[in-house]
């Protein structure tokens, strides 16, 4: 799925520091012209491939917009060897992960498996580019399941501002056309037309791969050249574009149905080359600084005008563009918004002389840190230099640290008055609607007609899919469930109660912390819901001895990068936030790792609470669950579990409502932090290079003085048993409709929780197989299990259109039934097992997430070194045990169904 806030979001990381070079790196050509990339990383045995195909939005015409994310999803749906099923399950039952994205100017096609097997995983995507066939009936479900992606688009928030702005700012360009295209198109393009288009792209010399992990280099390149190197073909010849440039100052103000207000600019910026290029993506950083950006202070300050602002640098080979994006929630507030940003802009060379030069210092020390991060996530990386891989190419992706740690402040704000004193821009206030006469703004796209008129007499070239390229498939062991550890463990219990939890290995850089906060919902009073995440919020809004532009700045210096709360842009990263328990997430480098580990202390202990601080962090909040009150799937989860988990401790939103948020006081989040963050109600798990004495040693001089808490924070209570099913429904005028299904389980330590895990793995595994692969009935669709110590819950979860409801309720219910009658197949938990098993694997790939799960294990009463009970646990599950659990506790006569959106009558 494409968004245009994330991508300007990863944009923005990336050029804070992705691109950091590694000695381990190697680049090539093949003879066919691939450009090949291998980045050695060996912190954990695994290796990614990714393919980047310069294919996407960017490159079609009028009548194919849409058709390079259409294709994307086609390419999983069979080839000359292997089926769409043993294609997508050949991997994952190897422990792997495949997956694809489109954006403007590029497709990707990743695996990431053990290295043992990345063979096996390159030769599937090269089968896959190569060797695709296009079956008719797989054609048909596509077209339903990307159609579904359409809506679910539709149905955020942002989306009518989204689509305006591409519009406007980019409608005179090759980058105005939407990534997913439109229903009309998508429901009508013909196959011929398809492989046409794939045929003209999918050359090996208009693509690029990067191949990240655990590799020896010399082996790896064999490897390529003999699985790649066989694609041959002539790549495209791309004209010279066009690109009309904004001029002057352009302003579009409208209504659409939006619950908040979207001010969003785009600002014509110095092309890649460019002698400012540089200087304005150091600026860009600059504006994009918490706290102490000029941009932000002047919007967030005092009298916040805004709740959220933005600033990224979005390059291409033909266009470079300064983009914001504001946020608000008072409508009437917009005119002083865009007055407010214009005369920040205009003015940023007057603060030349006040510059405080570290801050600049920090930003380039970011950008090598931020690069040690990122590569241990091994896939992931590969999001993050995507960007700018089309653009700058991979040889300036190494030198772009040299590079931009020479550039002065003298330069940068050079570059603000070229380009920013009198800048060309466009500017779209998207808005509530209101009681005006004004008419909503909807996107016009393509009329249906109008698309099958082009198609009814165009013509496509014809094409012989049964001859491809020649592959050869390696053979592939059995998969040995198993985890290599070269890590040291330390626990230690301090007289306050503090649990500390320390893993070192010599095998990353990267200096992570975590630390959870026990019973996070059942220790908030129903009055004052969602005080714990408000809490989190603040404890990087300033401490008792560091203002937050000053926290700001000294984390800036190491190059440290906190998480405390849910990131509503980046999707997926809601996984981590549950009612169970809070976190507070911490990475540095070894190299800063003391000075990293007094910051971290100083915030978690030390918070201000400063009344000002609050106040924006609030207004920040109240936007947050403004917009979600209008997705389908934010209501549909958050009254699953009200109406599951009722008087429980549990059934409150993380974030709270309006009104609770609306009542809580400084002087209340300060007694709440001081008995919730007591030393007995947290868990603090540290992984590092560093040795372990040398860490605890850090750990009783900064913690040890703590008071434990003078009352137990509560856990979650015991919910009392379904004895019938409950039903809920919130109406929503949404294009989609959400649905939850789900009840009651045991706690995580009762004997049938690992079978149970394995039995609704593979009850996702075939709703996703049956309701969207077959049928096209969702974008995304699954099953799965929630664990506290003392009980559980099982869901089912799917986002259908609205006339699809009973289709996709009944779709659910049938699997379930089959699935309880007929038990597993042997193939199916084979394959369930090492899906289990590779999924542990990519967690616990950073530093990070290794704290993360280690903090996670001790509250759910878990060892330190948990995985390998963990396998040997998962290794035990055979047929009957799955098919009981399944039958004792999966009882859809006993459960909780909620829907929110739209429901058709």
């Amino acid at each position: 799925m494409y968004n245009r806030f994330l991508y300007t979001l990863l944009t923005a990381i990336l050029l804070f520091g992705s691109l950091s070079v590694m000695a381990q790196t190697e680049s090539f050509t093949l003879d066919n012209g691939m450009q090949v990339i291998l980045k050695e990383n060996h912190s954990s045995p695994m290796v990614a491939s990714l393919v980047f195909v310069k294919s996407g939005s960017r490159y079609e015409g009028k009548f194919e917009n849409g058709i390079t994310h259409f294709l994307e999803h086609l390419l999983f749906d069979g080839t000359t060897t292997l089926s769409r099923e043993q294609l997508d399950k050949s991997i994952s039952d190897l422990g792997g992960y495949i997956n694809a994205f489109t954006r403007k100017d590029l497709t990707a096609y990743l695996v990431l498996l053990p290295k043992q097997y990345i063979d096996y995983g390159m030769t599937v995507q090269a089968d896959m580019l190569f060797n695709s066939t296009f079956p008719e009936a797989e054609l048909a479900k596509e077209r339903k399941v990307v159609i579904e992606e359409i809506n679910k688009d539709m149905d955020s928030p942002s989306a009518p501002s989204d689509e305006l702005f591409s519009e406007a700012a980019y409608g005179a360009t090759p980058y105005g056309r939407p990534v997913l295209g439109y229903k009309s198109f998508i429901e009508n393009i013909g196959r011929d037309a398809i492989i046409a288009y794939w045929k003209k792209y999918y050359q090996p010399g208009n693509m690029v791969t990067l191949i990240i992990g655990d590799f020896d280099a010399a082996q790896m390149k064999q490897s390529v050249v003999s699985i790649f190197g066989k694609a041959t073909g002539q790549a495209p010849v791309f004209e010279p574009s066009k690109v009309e440039r904004i001029a002057g100052f352009n302003r579009i103000d409208t209504v659409a149905a939006v619950s908040s207000t979207y001010i969003n600019f785009s600002i014509e910026a110095p092309l890649f080359g460019d002698s400012t290029y540089l200087p304005m993506d150091l600026l860009v950083q600059y504006l994009n600084l918490d706290e102490v950006s000029p941009l932000k202070q002047s919007l967030l300050g005092s009298n916040a005008l805004a709740s959220e602002v933005s600033a990224s640098l979005t390059s291409y080979p033909d266009l470079t563009r300064l983009e914001i994006s504001v946020v608000s929630e008072k409508a009437e507030n917009r005119d002083r918004i865009v007055d407010t940003v214009m005369y920040a802009l205009q003015n940023l060379a007057s603060r030349e002389a006040d510059l405080d030069v570290s801050l600049l210092d920090g930003i380039k020390t970011s950008v090598k840190t931020q690069d040690i991060y990122n590569a241990e996530k091994l896939h992931y990386y590969g999001f993050m230099i995507a960007p700018m891989l089309m653009t700058g190419g991979f040889e300036f992706i190494q030198q772009y640290p040299e590079l931009l740690s020479k550039v002065t402040p003298v330069q940068m704000f050079g570059a603000a008055r070229q380009w920013l004193e009198k800048p060309s821009c466009m500017v779209t206030v998207v808005r509530p609607i209101d009681d005006s006469s004004k008419v909503p703004y909807r996107s016009v796209g393509m009329t249906a007609d109008e698309v099958k008129g082009y198609f009814a007499t165009a013509t496509f070239p014809q094409f012989d899919l049964t001859k491809g390229v020649s592959l050869t498939y390696p053979s592939t062991d059995v998969v040995s469930l198993k985890i290599e550890d070269r890590a040291t463990y330390a626990r230690r219990t301090l007289q306050n109660g503090l649990t500390v939890l320390v893993k070192s290995a010599p095998d990353s850089k990267v200096f992570a912390m975590m630390t959870l906060g026990k019973n996070r919902s059942a220790s908030e009073p129903d009055s004052l819901a969602g005080i714990t995440d408000f809490v989190n919020r603040c404890l990087e809004k300033g401490t008792s001895t560091r203002s937050a532009a000053q926290l700001s700045q000294e984390l800036n210096s190491i190059g440290a990068t906190t998480t405390l709360y849910d990131n509503p842009w980046i999707p997926y990263d809601d996984r981590y936030t549950t009612p169970l328990f809070s976190f507070c997430k911490f990475e540095t480098i070894d190299e800063y790792a003391d000075k990293g580990f007094a910051l971290f202390s100083d915030m978690l202990q030390n918070p201000s609470f400063d009344s000002a601080e609050v106040e924006k962090v609030r207004q920040g909040m109240m936007g947050v669950i403004g917009r979600e009150t209008g997705s389908p799937g934010s209501v549909a989860k958050n009254l699953f579990y009200k109406t599951l988990l009722r008087n429980t401790g549990l059934d409150k939103p993380v974030m709270g409502n309006a009104e609770t948020l609306g009542r809580i006081t400084p002087l209340q989040l300060r007694d709440y932090h001081a008995r919730f963050y007591a030393p007995d109600n947290m868990v603090l798990a540290i992984a590092t290079s560093r040795d372990t004495a040398e860490v605890l040693e850090w750990v009783v001089k900064r913690f040890a003085h703590l008071t434990p808490a003078q009352s137990t924070n509560p856990p979650a209570a015991q919910p009392p048993a379904l004895t019938v099913s409950r039903q809920e429904h919130v109406e929503l005028n949404k294009e989609q409709i959400s649905i939850y299904l789900g009840g009651l389980l045991p706690g995580i330590n009762d004997p049938s929780s690992v079978s149970l895990e394995v039995a609704l793995s593979i009850l996702s595994n075939r709703l996703w197989s049956n309701l969207r692969e077959r049928q096209g009935l969702a974008y995304s669709v699954g099953a799965g299990a929630g664990f506290e110590r003392e009980f559980g819950w099982w869901y089912c979860s799917i986002g259908t259109s609205a006339d699809k409801y009973q289709q996709a309720y009944d779709g659910i219910q049938l699997e379930i039934d089959k699935l309880k009658m007929d038990g597993p197949t042997e193939l199916e938990l084979k394959q369930t097992r090492n899906q289990i098993w590779g999924r542990l694997m990519s967690a616990k790939l950073s530093r990070i997430n290794q704290a993360y799960y280690m903090a996670v294990n001790e509250f759910l009463g878990r060892p330190q070194q948990y995985d390998p009970t963990y396998l040997e646990s998962l290794t035990k599950v055979d047929l009957v045990s799955a098919s009981e659990a399944m039958r004792k506790y999966v009882r859809p006569e006993s459960s909780v169904l909620v829907s929110a959106g739209k429901k058709a009558e």
